[in-house]
């Protein structure tokens, strides 16, 4: 088992309290072979709610930013620009 480096530093590329949203994102980055990780912060003070999803983090490692911000803004630009 590889020990974590404790000098990583890594960013935000997406968030979002759409679940959907979030596994997409998720599914087009382990398509491009990008590591990444996912926090959720469920929202202070008002506990478990169907209403009030928590907010779903995808962070990598600063060295990923570039190419994971990429394949996100292609992935929703996509889906942006369709009219409706």
């Amino acid at each position: 088992m590889q020990r974590p480096d404790p000098t990583l530093k890594l960013a935000v590329v997406f968030e979002s309290d759409d679940p959907v949203a979030l596994g997409i994102a998720k599914a087009a980055l382990e398509e491009a072979g990008i590591q990444f990780a996912v926090l959720e912060d469920p929202r202070a003070g008002f506990g478990f709610s169907p209403i009030i999803r928590p907010v779903g983090r995808i962070q990598v490692a600063q060295a990923s930013e570039a190419p994971a911000l990429e394949v996100i803004k292609d992935l929703f630009s996509a889906t942006d620009s369709e009219p409706g």
